[in-house]
Formats: C-alpha cells, structure tokens, sequence
C-alpha cells in the first residue's frame, strides 16, 4: 500500500462510513484498490459493498468482497491483503470466485437433477410421464440417487444398465440409456458438470439390440395358461380376471390396470377411452361383450370402494426407513408380470404381458376377422390417406368379433375349450345403443384370495 494509500485508511472510520452513506450513493477507495460502493437504494438503507479493484494481465478487474455492515471495515482491509497477495502471484482472484461458484452450482444432488429434468422434458412430451420416473425409481435411484450431479461417473452408468438386464427388462435397459443421455446433456448444458459420464456407452452396453417380438400364445397354449390359473393358489382370481380382459378387450396393460370405474357403462356395454387414458392420444369405446361385462363386475368386487378398476394392492408408508407413499394409486406396471411368474406349472415358452395384444390380433385373424376391423380393435391407426377419410368407428362389427373372441376365451376359462376353428355361434352384430346379453352368461364369480 502506498504512502497516499495509507494516509486516506487512517482517516477512514466506521463513524466516516456511516457519514457517507447518509450523504448518498457513494463510490470512494479506502486504499489498496479497496471501495466502498452504495447506490442510492443501498445508502438509504445504510448498505454498500465492499470492492477490491485491481489490474491483472494489463485490465482493469473488481471482485466484490461482500456487504457492509455485515462485513466490517477490518474484516475488508484484511480480506482486500488477501486478495491483494494471490494477485501478486499470478491468481486473477474475480476468475477463481466466478470459478468457485459454478462448482459450488454442481454440487446438485442427482435426485435434484432428475426432477427438472422429468418436469421440463418428459412431462410436456410423453403420455405416460410417471412410468418413466418409475423405472429411474427403480433402476437408478439406488445406484446415483444420493450421489451429486458430479459425482457420477461411468462406472454408475454401467451399474445401472448391468442392474436393469439381470432384472430381465433388457428394453428398458435401453430406454434408460437413452433417458441418461439426455438427462447429463441438460446437466452439461446448465453447467452442473463439464461431462457427460455416458459418452461412450451404446446399445450393446445395456440392452442390446431390439428385435421386434413375435411371441403369441396359439389355442393349446391359451388353454394351458387357463389350466395353470385355475389351479395355482398363489396367482389369485383377480390377476386371472386381469389375463383375461386383457386378451379379451385388446388394449394395452396400462390402458386397463389404470382405469377408473367410472369410464365403464354397463347400461351400454361401453368403456370409454380418452385421449389421455391411450398410448396414441386417441379416444377409444370399447364395446364389452357380456362375458367381459361379468367379469368386470367381479373385478369391481374386489376393487372395493376405489375409484381405480384395479387399486394399489398395498398401502405404502415407509421405504428404505423412510416415509413414502405409493408411487401409484392404481396397479403396478409390473405386478401382473411378476405373478405370471407363480405359474411354475405352465411348461410353454417364457411370455409377457406385452405378449398377449399380439395374441390377441393373432385369434381375431385365425377367425376370419377383416384386418380394418381387427386394427381398430387395437386402437391402431389406419395408415395413409385412408386413415385420414376414414373416420368410421366399426362400433358394431367390432362388438361381434369381440364377443366371438370373448366366449372363446371363456370357454377356456370353464375348462371347456371351444374348437379351435372359433366356428361358434357368437353374439350377433349389435347397434352401439342397445346391447344385448344373450350370447354368453357372464362367468359365475369364483371366490380366490387375491394375491
């Protein structure tokens, strides 16, 4: 410090700083580049900051060294040498607070991360949003869910993929992979880390290559899977009652152990589909055929007072010694694979629930079901222009083949297949308005503890 430099420090007081900030904005050095800077707002307040102005590589450069009165006048001076001895040696000090600043913001935990990114890109654009914060629930969570943002590295990643196949979801491995991708890349974006810790990785490092699936069950194994329901205690009849409407109704696994009771009309043997219940945005009523329509009302039996067609079995309030709640309030996605699984007795080829709309499409072609009328049953859309002009619901056409399939299926489930051939008499083509129940009584409710 100079000798001007010391002479103006012995006149500076705390009593001479007060002074100036009653007097207005203010912006004088108190030596050794040191300054006492207030706005207008800030001296009414009797605020101001601390400023250590210097010049490093031939500029002129400040660093902001905190806040009077919460920073006294001796603690300034001592903090201003501090700084002034780093420049000394070649330490541009504003460089190395801006630098510690953004790796004080990576220091973010992973579950932090995870949240933003699901709520500002996966929720806006992914119809079913919670299944995928349910599989990072699962698979990732418990590997880098306490870690920092910048804490993670490959070897995390590897774990997480490695954890996900041995779990038998290679799929989801590669869905997963694909989601980390882009997660790190928004963390990289937002300056939460320098690297993404999934470079390098591929498909063949999680999942592997997809192959499109071509798993169905033919009769004699249809009437294999009812035999094994039948006669495993431990499945339960309402993870039987899910197998069969399922394969009976077409839709997708979520569509169904998601839906709420009030979207089912039995005075018009309807289920209503809307846009936000389907995988493709696009409403759907179902007409239920009155062997379904049985088993619906069995199902409602079970499912008690909630508002879901197949609720939580479970109340969840603790996980990991921790307070929790069920990440749904219906069925979990993956309940009806694991009690397939308790049908040590079924000797066919490993299947998935994925399996049966496949199945499904399959029996509505053997019986002789024109491919318009079988795809609108799966809520495909209709390629090309033609699903453009063709704005036809096929209500009734689809009512008869779906009671054909249904009395089918439910001879399998009395233990009295039907022939192969499906040559059954079916319920007639209906009108979407009135129904009738003629065709097959509704299976009678057998009683199984639920599993």
């Amino acid at each position: 410090m100079s000798v001007a430099d010391n002479e103006i420090a012995k006149k500076v007081s705390d009593i001479a700083l007060r002074a100036w900030l009653r007097a207005g904005p203010v912006d004088k050095g108190i030596g050794g580049g040191l300054t006492f800077v207030a706005s207008a707002f800030a001296a009414e307040r009797g605020q101001a900051s601390w400023v250590l102005r210097y010049r490093f590589a031939g500029k002129s450069k400040e660093k902001m060294l905190g806040r009077y009165p919460d920073i006294s006048l001796q603690a300034a001076r001592e903090l201003a040498r501090i700084d002034r001895a780093k420049v000394q040696q070649g330490i541009d000090v504003a460089a190395e607070k801006q630098q510690a600043r953004i790796l004080e913001r990576r220091k973010r935990p992973c579950l932090a991360l995870r949240r933003v990114w699901h709520r500002r890109y996966i929720v806006p654009n992914y119809g079913q949003p919670e299944r995928i914060e349910s599989t990072f629930v699962r698979y990732v969570d418990p590997i880098i869910g306490h870690l920092m943002v910048d804490q993670v590295e490959p070897e995390h990643i590897e774990r997480i993929l490695d954890r996900t196949v041995k779990a038998g979801a290679p799929t989801v491995a590669n869905d997963l992979l694909r989601y980390l991708v882009r997660m790190f890349d928004f963390a990289v974006r937002k300056r939460y880390r320098t690297d993404n810790p999934t470079t390098g990785f591929s498909l063949q490092d999680a999942g592997g290559t997809e192959r499109a699936r071509t798993r169905w069950l033919d009769c004699g194994q249809l009437s294999e899977l009812a035999t094994a329901m039948r006669e495993t205690e431990t499945f339960g009849r309402i993870n039987e009652l899910s197998v069969w409407l399922l394969l009976a109704l077409c839709v997708r696994k979520m569509e169904l152990l998601s839906a709420k009771k009030s979207a089912f009309n039995f005075q018009r043997a309807q289920w209503a589909l809307t846009s936000e219940d389907t995988k493709t945005r696009a409403p759907l009523i179902i007409p239920l055929p009155a062997v379904v329509v049985g088993w619906l009302e069995e199902v409602m039996v079970f499912s008690g007072k909630s508002e879901y067609l197949f609720p939580a079995r479970r109340k969840v309030r603790r996980r990991m010694g921790k307070p929790a709640t069920n990440r749904f309030p219906h069925i979990s996605p993956d309940t009806l694979n694991v009690a397939l699984g308790r049908l040590t007795t079924l000797e066919i080829a490993h299947f998935t629930v994925h399996d049966m709309r496949r199945t499904a499409r399959t029996h509505l072609a053997r019986m002789g079901i024109a491919p318009d009328i079988a795809e609108r049953a799966l809520n495909h859309a209709i390629q090309s222009t033609e699903g453009i002009y063709n704005q036809y619901d096929y209500m009734r056409e689809r009512r008869a083949a779906l009671s054909r399939w249904a009395n089918y299926l439910h001879s399998l489930e009395q233990g009295t297949p039907l022939p192969e051939e499906h040559e059954v008499e079916g319920e007639a083509a209906l009108p979407s308005g009135g129904p009738s129940f003629r065709a097959a009584p509704p299976p009678a409710v057998r009683w199984r503890t639920a599993s």
